[in-house]
């Protein structure tokens, strides 16, 4: 007889869809601190120059997300419309994994383990939005769900989907191979109906995928990240317990992401108590395993934003066996209060976090404006030393963010600002004009596309703030 995965109540169920709905609707309202922020300000930019998908470093699941904003600029849509359509992608696109799960796949749990991995360990996460690995990771708890759909694998089209799953899965994100061995390890250790050769040949054929990426598709962002964690797993021996990310992360675990470490001490009491040593032992291997990966290849962990998203597969270490092994083995009626109390708990938590990110938006907006009605002019230059950069994050996406942001009105109300070091190689475009300046490349101005922003073809005005 298959096992069942659906809650004995449809309300559990309608709940994850409501909290699917509110990370939607928090993606509108919150448009500008999510689009207007580093990579998918400069996607953005791409996507109407380019007219076409912006597939960084072969993570090509990244066009599922830009479709809808790809589309309305094919159709000429206003950019705040093709703005919130981005913004709104990626719950959309989270809200179809969880469809998948609940309705197709029938697993009310897996369902509730992926709006934990969207909000019980996302803070920053919300706002910093175009990594892949959180895309990459609500599929895989898709992938593993058709697994305990159909845990024999004995028809052609499942081995088929299967198939298909492991280089989707690996060609996503470099690090989604972790929690994808993690769940494969969990699924044999505790569904008997899961041990038979098909099953490892799966795991097996993820293996191949990735050596076979490996050597015929890598490229210079994952090769230097690769190079640089060997690099100091060399010099930082043996001293790892020292890094500052240890400590930076221990910290932000008890400020942001405390249900982390609540939901591994109520796992490991749970299966301590239980004596399934062997469970036990796989979740903190891996939560252990990934923080040392984490830490060694970053061992300052400087951004949290982007430090963030790496640490989200946690969650599904923890997020995981807390629902099938605990909720759905001693099922109470109460467990719906405590899904409903921690989800609104958190995306009250995530709204109110806006403050840093709406910031950001404000200080470029009155600084274009107040400079704009002093000058006369609509590019400027400002030196490093002289930009915020506690509040501006990272500097090198802000001349895509104050070009869309002053093309919100009209399209001839382009403004933009440049945060450079010194003006060095970008001197001359900076003193004639007829280019947008970035820190990486000057971008002629005859070479975009018209229509969703006029820059103005005179020369940068340097300012100080």
């Amino acid at each position: 007889m298959q096992t069942t995965y659906l809650f004995p109540s449809a309300w559990p169920r309608r709940l994850g869809h409501v909290a699917m709905a509110a990370l939607l609707v928090m993606s509108l309202w919150l448009y500008q601190e999510r689009t207007l922020l580093l990579d998918i300000a400069y996607q953005t930019f791409l996507m109407i120059t380019e007219g076409k998908p912006q597939v960084m470093v072969n993570r090509f699941g990244v066009v599922l997300i830009q479709a809808l904003p790809l589309a309305g600029i094919k159709l000429g849509l206003p950019l705040k419309v093709v703005l919130l359509l981005y913004s709104a992608s990626f719950p959309l696109l989270f809200w179809a994994f969880y469809t998948l799960i609940v309705r197709v796949l029938r697993n009310d749990y897996l369902g509730w383990a992926l709006v934990f991995l969207y909000t019980l360990i996302v803070y920053d996460a919300f706002y910093w939005a175009p990594s892949e690995q959180q895309q990459a990771l609500g599929l895989l708890l898709v992938v593993f769900a058709f697994a305990l759909r159909y845990p024999a694998l004995d028809r052609p089209w499942m081995m088929g989907i299967m198939a298909v799953a492991m280089p989707a899965l690996a060609y996503y994100h470099p690090l989604v191979f972790i929690p994808f061995f993690f769940l494969w390890a969990y699924g044999a250790l505790t569904l008997p109906e899961l041990r038979h050769w098909r099953y490892g040949a799966v795991a097996g054929w993820m293996v191949l995928v990735l050596i076979l990426k490996s050597i015929f598709s890598g490229n210079w962002y994952d090769d230097n990240k690769y190079d640089t964690f060997f690099k100091n797993l060399i010099e930082f021996f043996p001293n790892y317990l020292q890094l500052p990310s240890n400590a930076k992360f221990l910290v932000h675990s008890l400020q942001y992401w405390y249900f982390f470490p609540l939901m591994l001490l109520a796992v490991s009491g749970y299966l301590a108590w239980r004596r399934r040593w062997w469970l036990l032992g796989l979740i903190w291997v891996f939560c252990l395993g990934h923080l040392a990966l984490l830490h060694i290849g970053s061992p300052n962990a400087s951004y949290r934003f982007y430090a963030e998203v790496n640490y989200m597969p946690l969650m599904i270490y923890v997020g995981v066996p807390f629902m099938l092994d605990i909720v759905k083995r001693r099922p109470h009626r109460y467990w719906i209060w405590l899904l409903m109390g921690l989800t609104v708990f958190r995306l009250a938590v995530i709204a109110q976090h806006r403050k840093p990110f709406t910031e950001r938006i404000e200080w470029l907006a009155s600084h274009l404006q107040q400079w704009r009605s002093e000058t006369g002019a609509r590019n400027f230059y400002l030196p490093l030393s002289q930009a915020p950069t506690d509040t501006l994050l990272m500097t090198w996406g802000v001349p895509y963010e104050t070009l869309l942001l002053s093309s919100l009105e009209s399209p001839d109300s382009a403004a933009t600002l440049v945060v450079l070091p010194e003006p060095g190689a970008h001197a001359e475009a900076l003193k004639n004009g007829g280019f947008l300046v970035t820190e990486f490349k000057d971008w002629p101005l005859d070479s975009l596309r018209q229509g969703y922003f006029e820059i103005d073809k005179g020369r940068y005005i340097f300012m100080e703030k």
